[in-house]
């Protein structure tokens, strides 16, 4: 009978198996050995120990194998018989059987199942499943589609005459355990994960010179402890070998460690580091019993957002060494993060992009974003010179669609003809005919097998690009030709959002991917781990596959799959260092409150690297903004001012600079969505109308609705409907004479320090103005559009503003900060010579009418006819700046311009 071994995985693992070999077997039988071992990465490292030896030399080597290529050499040898399937046009088949299933059973499952169902088809292999009374609903849906889906991938193999590659590798270990012969050398290392590897084990297990070695089989844990082993435990992988073995774990030897003297440089506390991984891992033994040992390989990095850690990982990784560097990332986003930061697409990016935003453009009925990203794309020009065409983006964007509310490629062009004043009007609407022209292949392409779609899409791309990607001497070129080749015969009818789905499914698989399958990693010293976006075990929660299907198909359990993660990972934490990474919004994992009990703290502080890498060698200070322009432009700025121009000067003078002074406005958005301001302006147009023509309201709503230049939701009508309901009842109590919108003015003529140096007057009908040294009146012109003036029986007039809004609060409007009111009060009794009885605010809702009257007008009204004059006459100085504050924040619900305050850059 053969023998099953235990033996420590560290640096050194390769060098211990080397030396048993050599003092096990003689020179000439060393040959005659073949190995069995898990990665190919393992076999290099071999061969490499055997190299490195110096206690003995052997001419010939033993036959070195893995399990991941154990079919290989049948493959070279057998290719005019043997013809694998490609694996892309493998997963393409597989969506096209998802697809059908979903057709035929109006189901929806994802076509990323592709994926799975390899490794799912490997592993229940022909089973057939026919007693359903067990089942649920969902199980027995997902069992008939098992069940069907291995009826269906046998014959289309058949016709098709070529085998699966997972197929091949079980058959070709189901021929080795034939015909292994009784007087083989045969050891295998490492544990095998299912039946088929299994049966592998037990027949090398079964040959008299065969030998089993298992790496990190924990003796320490109690007998009565192992025999109950959970199977989420990391163990119990190794105890269900041996139980599928008959093999007592007493019985099993423990493979010598290399001698000292053997291995250059080697440190004796290494080895001791196992013992504290172990303690780690076994949730049955107690940390107390180590309390004394520390961990000084392992380093847990904890990260403020997942954008730190991506920039943590990277400087590990340039600092280690890339090939130095074994990386397994946990978290998707994450991944995608590593794989831009890691440069490995660099070459392909600009290609990938215009894949996928050609696709995009259509998709979305040429959404503004998608548009201009691929307009604007580095491999798009339409022909023009670089500077030209900038240009013409630039007036594209700017005056069309972030003036424009455009939801479709109708309304661009639309919104192009109605500009009157484009420079490039006509090159603007040549670039969009043309793109349409070129996408209109793609779009003539949709319902068509996915390879006319392949092709239409890969000619947009020539047309826009003047590149063949087909022709390409690199990855994304390789990679066309692979994917063009593999959708041949394909029966896939594609619209263009399954395309897409398939493309995008694909290239992010092939271009985006980082290494995060546990099971590519080798028994190997790697030299760093960096383990990242780390939160625990797993939960292995498969929405296809739920525990009774498992169960029935002979498939793993979710536990035993969490077993299995955390051995891998107990033996990944062998390696020189280990860096676990994770985000501060993660909770801490059990394993990660174990290992800190145990770790001996950062030796290798990459976190506080990083902050010092990204902060600046000097900072020079940024001045809080105080603009000083020149007397003459103030005046003619400031010559007729509107209330609300006024009451930002009051809140925010750098804003009212901006606004008023340079006539700076900011740009929409692209893909504008109208907030409750449009929606506001779009209320006050609808009562203005309706009470002065005295329609239906709800016609009056629904016109102005209909023909707004915004593109509002049926949300916002539901709304609209009962704001105009509430509006009509509570107007209808009014009976007084009622002026809308209404244009009033109070001049205001400030008194400054330089009024005694006049260089002469201006004659009005009001009197004599002063006139300053660049020939401006300097009297200002106080302007109000008041929403509501109503005209009392006893000559009072009252003054209301709509709003949709909270209105300021009495205390609001008397601390200064919101004058609007009292400033049109000014102006209407200025105007109308009738005194101004009521000032309030109408809150209008779907609901009533609520009136916020303000009390106390009266004194504010005289203080702000005091005070404003020479409140603007201070602004009239080219020496009084117009100051950023933060302060002014608070009453600003709208500030457009904090990217020009930088408050946070000088505060």
């Amino acid at each position: 009978m053969g023998k099953v071994f235990a033996v420590n995985v560290d640096e050194y693992f390769f060098d211990v198996l080397v030396q048993h070999i050599f003092s096990e077997y003689e020179r000439e039988e060393i040959p005659k050995v073949k190995i069995i071992l898990p990665c190919k990465r393992d076999v290099i490292a071999l061969l490499s120990a055997f190299k490195n030896c110096s206690a003995k030399k052997c001419v010939i080597l033993p036959e070195i194998v893995s399990l991941e290529n154990i079919d290989e050499e049948d493959l070279i040898l057998n290719l005019d018989r043997v013809k694998v399937i490609n694996p892309t046009k493998r997963t393409l088949l597989l969506i096209q059987f998802i697809l059908e299933w979903n057709r035929k059973n109006n189901d929806n499952f994802p076509i990323n199942l592709a994926y799975s169902l390899p490794s799912l088809l490997d592993k229940i292999q022909s089973t057939q499943i026919t007693d359903y009374d067990q089942f649920s609903e969902y199980s027995r849906k997902v069992g008939n589609f098992i069940n069907l889906l291995i009826e269906t991938w046998s014959n289309t193999l058949k016709d098709l005459k070529v085998v699966d590659i997972l197929k091949h590798k079980s058959d070709y270990i189901k021929n080795m355990i034939a015909f292994l012969k009784e007087d083989q050398h045969v050891i295998f290392v490492g544990v095998g994960r299912g039946e088929i590897y299994k049966s592998l084990i037990k027949a090398i297990y079964d040959l008299p010179l065969g030998k089993i070695i298992l790496p990190n089989l924990n003796f320490k844990i109690k007998e009565k402890d192992w025999q109950s082993l959970d199977k989420k435990h990391y163990q119990y992988c190794l105890k269900d070998l041996l139980d599928y073995l008959k093999v007592d774990r007493r019985d099993v030897s423990f493979l010598p460690e290399a001698h000292i003297d053997v291995i250059p440089g080697c440190d004796a506390g290494i080895c001791d580091q196992g013992i504290y991984h172990d303690y780690i891992f076994d949730t049955t033994a107690d940390l107390s019993e180590v309390s004394g040992g520390s961990i000084g390989n392992i380093e847990d990095i904890t990260c403020d957002s997942r954008e730190e850690e991506a920039q943590v990982m990277s400087l590990i990784i340039e600092n280690e060494g890339y090939e130095n560097v074994s990386l397994v990332v946990c978290d998707k986003l994450l991944a995608a993060r590593m794989a831009c930061l890691s440069g490995s697409i660099s070459e392909s990016y600009s290609y990938l992009t215009l894949l996928f935003y050609s696709i995009e453009v259509l998709i979305s009925n040429w959404n503004s974003v998608v548009l201009l990203s691929l307009l604007k794309h580095r491999l798009v020009t339409f022909g023009y010179a670089q500077e030209e065409y900038n240009s013409i983006l630039s007036e594209f964007e700017i005056e069309i669609l972030r003036s424009f509310n455009t939801n479709s490629l109708k309304d661009i062009i639309n919104a192009i003809n109605a500009h009157k004043k484009l420079k490039y009007k006509k090159n603007i609407l040549l670039i969009i005919n043309k793109l349409e022209a070129i996408l209109n292949l793609l779009l003539n392409s949709i319902n068509y097998p996915i390879s006319d779609v392949v092709k239409a899409h890969l000619q947009c791309i020539n047309m826009l690009s003047n590149v063949n990607l087909s022709e390409l001497n690199n990855e994304i070129g390789n990679f066309i030709c692979d994917f063009l080749n593999a959708c041949e015969g394909i029966a896939i009818k594609c619209s263009l959002e399954l395309y897409s789905q398939i493309l995008n499914l694909f290239l992010r698989k092939e271009f985006f991917a980082v290494a995060s399958d546990l099971n590519k990693f080798s028994l190997y010293h790697n030299k760093i781990i960096v383990l990242a976006g780390f939160d625990g075990i797993p939960s292995f929660q498969n929405p296809f596959l739920n525990a009774l299907t498992r169960e029935k198909f002979n498939l793993p359990s979710i536990q035993e799959e969490q077993g299995y993660f955390l051995y891998i990972l107990r033996n990944l934490f062998c390696a020189s260092k280990v860096y676990i990474t994770r985000s501060l919004s993660d909770r801490k994992p059990i394993l990660l409150q174990r290992l800190g009990i145990l770790s001996q703290g950062s030796k290798y502080p990459y976190r506080d690297w990083l902050r010092v890498l990204n902060t600046p060698e000097c900072i020079v200070p940024c001045a809080q903004p105080m603009p000083k322009p020149k007397t003459k432009v103030r005046e003619e700025k400031m010559q007729v001012m509107s209330c609300s121009a006024v009451e930002k000067l009051i809140r925010s003078p750098y804003s009212f600079y901006v606004e008023y002074i340079l006539n700076l406005k900011q740009l929409k958005d692209l893909n504008f969505k109208p907030s409750i301001l449009e929606f506001g302006t779009m209320v006050h147009s609808i009562l203005e109308k309706y009470l002065r023509d005295k329609k239906l309201p709800m016609n009056v709503a629904r016109e102005v609705f209909s023909t707004s230049r915004f593109s509002f939701s049926n949300m916002w009508w539901i709304r609209l409907q009962g704001i105009i309901q509430s509006f009509v009842e509570f107007n209808e109590t009014r009976s007084n004479y009622v002026e809308l919108e209404k244009s009033f003015s109070y001049p205001i003529s400030p008194i400054s320090a330089h009024d005694t140096q006049l260089h002469g007057c201006y004659s009005t009908k009001k009197g004599v103005i002063p006139v300053s040294s660049t020939g401006i009146a300097k009297e200002i012109l106080l302007t109000a559009k008041c929403d509501r003036v109503e005209y009392l029986p006893n000559g009072q007039v009252a003054i209301i503003d709509y709003k949709l809004g909270s209105p300021p609060s009495n205390e609001e409007v008397m601390s200064g900060f919101f004058p609007q009111l009292i400033l049109q009060a000014l102006a209407v009794e200025h105007i109308t010579k009738r005194e101004v009885s009521e000032l309030a605010y109408w809150k209008l809702d779907y609901d009533k009418i609520k009136v916020s009257s303000i009390q106390n007008y009266r004194y504010k009204m005289q203080e702000l006819k005091n005070d404003l004059p020479g409140f603007l006459s201070n602004y009239l100085s080219d020496s009084t700046p117009f100051i950023a504050s933060p302060y002014f924040d608070k009453f600003l619900r709208f500030n457009s311009y904090k990217q020009l305050e930088r408050v946070g850059e000088w505060l």
